[in-house]
């Protein structure tokens, strides 16, 4: 009889001895997935009718409204749409630059547009129903202690685990699509606001809501006339939580085929397509800023939108400490203040430059080129010859951008000046002294730029207008009275500035000056057209088939093919890149590096370096925010010309890109100190509802940091 050998068993210590103790925790999950899958399916049905019946009515479109499908609706009603709410939930500016930021992902590409209708589809429901879950909820807890303690776990689990773990049994439940997609998304965005919901109705102070008692107001009325009202901006600030987190999440809505601006992201990931990734990134940044402007409150504004997710995240287990506190809310003063009176210097300064801005007006209604398109000619062919006509800078073929810039840059010149003139200090931060000069200096380089490029080919008979002379003297002038006006202005500091050298300034001026001078060495322009690509070497081979073809009709076709063959292979490979200081493109490489070299002393003479005069700082600072304005406008408006009319094979070049993105770090080098300057004023005592002049005399200001 053999003995069969057995395998000791391992020791205590032996890792292997766990393999013997292995509790099934997955099988039980499984099983229980299962059950529920089986025997639930009522509930499930309810549970995903609201989603289902939001996309089916609101984004997707119903069979029986097709018009109503959002990524059907003309962009322009969207647009229209969104700056509407953006006008009623802040106010008139929020909704104009939501409206243009929308419009910009139009330009993109319809497919990009489409992409980004059915994102603010997706989170737009994704809010609406954590909205009427959670603020109820909060509610609920908020009144109720025995709720909030059973809610309070659930929350942490929700904030505490990944996404990834719910998101298996909601796919095994719902499938795949919009619908689950927003589901996980709601479990991940909907705590803070059922904390903060929450955490403001416990805020009410309680001998409010027991003084509304005491005068016989109903539990319903003590809920809906105190505790919601004061208890508002907690449930506002919750929303605005929940809008960046659901934001966040786009991306792994798009692993789960949701649709949206995460799909194209998640594709050029996949493919490492550069281009896909870059389009659909911005585009997925521009949705999240129009958003978060429409729904981020007033004392949020100068955050930007990075930080502001930063913070949702970094909060998401604690969003009370995003609230703000007793100290920063402040008391009411017994005092009143009224802006600064215009004096004569700085009406005369005003009237100079609104004088100037009306000049920059007409002088787009004018003539600006003739016999020739001077920047369109360089899009396309047939403009570099229209003998006999001539155009305005609004036209295509005229001043194109570089003119609807000038317009832009003239009217809001002509604004600050007006209501300064007017009623000082009303309205927008900008409609003053530094944003008049910001937007004359912008005006000045537009037309300059506009003057400054030469024609497209040797041949080009193109002729300068009055119209494009008179813009640049126009603009020129709005500069000069916005300087004398800027010197004049009675502007002080909300807060006394630091008295150091800005260094980050300093580093980040420097940046942008080497940025444009790598901008000038890149492409401008990539023409890939046919006309431009073909040698003579090239067109006589051309020709030569072409030749060969009419004498043997029985091998035009192979002929065809092979000079089809030729012209493809030319734009593949020897494509034209005209950087910016080339002679054959507008040679705005030399005018940037101008620009750039005014802004960087500019910029030296306002971080400190020689002196810390709070106000030659700020009017230094405003020179640089002009020159960086100027800086960002060579490159837009050629990038807009181009776009607004070039053929298909030409495209703007990187070149541009890098210019625009050096005027806007020089532009933000500025914010610092133009965010804390504010129009001076003078501050009367309130005595019995009449307002008094505590100082007879008239005469002294009080910088805007007296009212902080």
């Amino acid at each position: 009889m053999s003995i069969l050998a057995q395998s000791p068993q391992p020791g205590v210590g032996d890792n292997a001895v766990l393999d013997q103790w292995d509790v099934p925790f997955g099988a039980w999950i499984t099983q229980m997935v299962s059950w529920i899958d089986q025997n639930l399916a009522p509930v499930l049905d309810v549970i995903e009718w609201p989603f289902t019946f939001l996309f089916r009515n609101f984004v997707n479109g119903p069979a029986h409204h097709p018009w109503w499908e959002i990524a059907d609706m003309p962009w322009i009603a969207v647009c229209v749409a969104f700056l509407v709410i953006g006008m009623f939930t802040r106010n008139l500016r929020v909704g104009v630059s939501v409206a243009l930021a929308l419009a910009l992902c139009g330009i993109l590409g319809t497919e990009y547009w489409k992409e980004t209708v059915i994102t603010l589809g997706i989170i737009v429901v994704a809010v609406v129903l954590c909205a009427v879950i959670g603020i109820p909820l909060g509610i609920l807890c908020g009144r109720f202690d025995g709720a909030w303690n059973v809610v309070r776990p659930v929350l942490d689990a929700m904030q505490v685990v990944h996404p990834f773990i719910y998101m298996l049994p909601i796919i095994f439940f719902f499938g795949i699509g919009a619908e689950p997609a927003t589901m996980v998304t709601m479990v991940f965005a909907l705590p803070p606001l059922i904390r903060l919901t929450n955490l403001g109705i416990r805020q009410v102070p309680a001998d409010v809501v027991e003084a509304s008692r005491a005068y016989g107001a109903s539990e319903g009325r003590v809920l809906r006339d105190v505790q919601l009202p004061l208890a508002r901006p907690a449930i506002m600030t919750g929303l605005n939580q929940t809008l960046l987190l659901s934001i966040s999440m786009l991306g792994i809505a798009a692993i789960m085929a949701s649709g949206g601006l995460g799909r194209p992201v998640f594709q050029a990931v996949q493919n490492l397509d550069t281009a896909q990734a870059a389009s659909s990134g911005l585009a997925l940044f521009i949705v999240a800023v129009v958003l978060d402007r429409i729904s981020q409150s007033e004392a949020s504004d100068g955050e930007y939108l990075l930080t502001r997710i930063r913070k949702a995240w970094r909060h998401r287990l604690n969003p009370e400490a995003l609230l703000p506190t007793a100290a920063t809310i402040g008391a009411v003063a017994a005092t009143e203040a009224k802006s600064a009176p215009v004096d004569a210097a700085e009406r005369r300064g005003a009237t100079l430059a609104l004088a100037g801005a009306v000049l920059g007006v007409v002088s787009v209604f004018m003539t600006w080129g003739s016999d020739s398109g001077l920047i369109s000619g360089y899009g396309r062919f047939v403009d570099q010859d229209l003998a006999g006509r001539s155009f305005n800078g609004l036209g295509a073929e005229g001043g194109s951008v570089y003119g609807y810039a000038v317009l832009a840059f003239s009217l809001l010149a002509g604004a600050a000046a007006l209501v300064t003139l007017r009623k000082p200090g009303w309205g927008a931060r900008w409609l003053g002294a530094d944003g008049a000069l910001v937007f004359a200096l912008g005006g000045v380089v537009s037309a300059g730029a506009y003057l400054w490029a030469t024609p497209h080919g040797a041949n080009a008979a193109y002729s300068d207008g009055i119209g494009a002379w008179l813009a640049l003297v126009g603009t020129a002038i709005a500069a000069v009275g916005a300087m004398f006006w800027l010197r004049s202005a009675p502007f002080a500091p909300r807060r006394p500035l630091v008295r150091t050298v800005a260094t980050g300034r300093i580093v980040g001026t420097i940046a942008a000056a080497a940025v444009v001078v790598i901008a000038g060495f890149s492409g401008w322009t990539f023409d890939e057209r046919a006309e431009s690509v073909i040698t003579p070497e090239l067109a006589a081979e051309i020709e030569e088939l072409r030749r060969q073809a009419e004498e043997d009709p029985a091998g035009s076709t192979e002929a065809t093919l092979k000079m089809t063959a030729l012209i493809n292979q030319a734009q593949r490979t020897e494509k034209i890149i005209t950087d910016g200081f080339s002679s054959r493109g507008p040679q705005f490489g030399y005018l940037a590096l101008i620009v750039v070299a005014m802004g960087t002393a500019f910029s030296l003479l306002a971080s400190g370096l020689f002196g810390h005069d709070e106000r030659r700082k700020w009017i230094w600072s405003a020179a640089t925010a002009g020159a960086s304005v100027g800086l960002i406008m060579i490159a837009f408006n050629w990038i807009g010309s181009l776009t607004r009319v070039a053929d298909a094979k030409l495209v703007s070049g990187a070149g541009a890109f890098l210019c625009l993105m050096a005027g806007l770090t020089l532009l933000m080098t500025t914010r610092s100190v133009l965010g804390e300057f504010r129009r001076s004023e003078v501050y009367v005592e309130i005595d019995n509802g009449n307002a008094t002049d505590p100082d007879p005399a008239g005469g002294a200001y009080l910088s805007a940091q007296a009212a902080d």
